[in-house]
């Protein structure tokens, strides 16, 4: 099989993947009533599965740093189903928490070794270009769980709603294994192995890539798991159009991670381009509790989740220009991930309490400006001279 199937292949899981983060989101109304929580308890639960995301961002890509990535990417995908399906039979918050938290856990395992498999199974010059698809096939599968879970939990529900999407991860999670067997998988000697480790962690310009990237996490957590209360409860727009907001938020992420992967491509715009979209996207955050019809709220999501996704393509391929090892990319792209992972986890308990607290406008309004003041501290981060870029990194 080729690398366009095996590539395919990844990026199935990839949407797969997303549509379990996000299927949740049409049934929180739901799982309020049934298992009687307010919203800060729900801010809580979405939480833990970014509590569960993040420290294990660092764990699965030290491991497939050592083991290769096939391996830890099917766990994670197991675990991802598994977690899916134990939320559907959550019957209290500590339950649901739990189960978000293995779910979170799963992911984590994911993430770093997919796009690490790409790196391996790709030509170097279409790098860029498959981490603006990776990115953009997140938000395919994002969109599908936010909006056309709205219909799925109606018909049955939120419980089984949650299932189905497990079973489905659990299903391609063995597809993936099975069509990527014997690929060519760079792994790392065990002799040196922490101090190369400890070198990605104490590089300070990964550091600088990561914080000054926050704004697109705040943006597509509180974004892709709150939309659709968010409208329902505040802004008065029914479950349907709630749900379409935050398809068209998740799904456009596909058009804006594949022509952002295109303008990565070449080094000139590379950076402007970043700056551009990470402002762009919180400035439409920001709007999104001040729109008037629901035409202007479709825009602002629309215009949020198309530059986000740009946003998370900069920062990862950014990353692999202070990479110089191939076998440390999962752990370096993982370490990248967590450190914004770490800080994004209590985005969605920090964003439902200033609502619960302050006002609707507020939540919004803080997190947006926050990831705009942190976007200048991309440039710390001193730009790689183009021959030292990652298609010319030996592995």
């Amino acid at each position: 099989m080729g690398f366009l199937f095996k590539a395919t292949s990844i990026n199935v899981a990839r949407a797969i993947y997303a549509l379990n983060w996000f299927d949740i989101a049409p049934g929180l109304t739901y799982i309020a009533g049934d298992l009687n929580l307010r919203i800060v308890q729900l801010g809580i639960a979405t939480t833990f599965f970014y509590v569960g995301l993040a420290p294990f961002q660092l764990i699965g890509g030290a491991i497939a740093s050592r083991i290769g990535s096939r391996k830890v990417a099917f766990i994670g995908l197991i675990l991802l189903g598994i977690g899916a399906i134990l939320s559907g039979a959550s019957n209290n918050l500590v339950e649901l928490s739990l189960s978000r938290f293995v779910a979170g856990w799963g992911s984590a395992f994911f993430f770093p070794p997919g796009l690490s498999i790409l790196r391996d199974l790709s030509p170097p010059e279409a790098y860029p270009v498959q981490v603006g698809i990776y990115n953009g096939v997140f938000g395919l599968g994002a969109g599908a769980g936010a909006f056309g879970w709205v219909f799925v939990d109606k018909a049955i529900g939120w419980r089984l709603g949650l299932a189905v999407g497990g079973i489905l991860m659990l299903a391609i999670a063995i597809e993936n294994f099975i069509v990527l067997r014997g690929m060519k998988e760079h792994k790392a000697e065990s002799t040196g192995f922490s101090r190369k480790m400890f070198t990605i962690v104490r590089n300070k310009f990964l550091w600088f890539l990561a914080i000054g990237t926050l704004a697109a996490t705040f943006v597509e957590t509180i974004g892709g798991q709150f939309l659709v209360y968010f409208g329902e409860n505040y802004l008065g727009v029914g479950s349907f159009y709630s749900g379409l907001v935050d398809g068209v938020f998740l799904m456009i992420g596909f058009l804006g991670g594949f022509i952002g992967g295109h303008l990565l491509s070449n080094p000139k715009v590379r950076r402007p381009f970043t700056y551009t979209t990470l402002i762009i996207s919180s400035i439409a955050f920001i709007l999104i509790p001040h729109t008037l019809n629901i035409a202007e709220l479709v825009l602002a999501a629309g215009v949020g989740g198309f530059t986000v996704q740009s946003g998370f393509s900069a920062l990862y391929v950014l990353s692999m220009h202070y990479v110089k090892e191939r076998s440390m990319v999962p752990f370096a792209l993982s370490f990248v991930n967590f450190i914004g992972i770490a800080v994004g986890s209590v985005s969605p308990f920090i964003f439902t309490l200033i609502t619960d607290k302050i006002g609707p406008d507020y939540g919004w309004l803080i997190l947006g400006v926050l990831g705009i003041v942190l976007v200048p501290v991309l440039l710390l981060a001193k730009p790689v001279p183009e021959s030292q870029e990652i298609m010319e990194v030996s592995g």
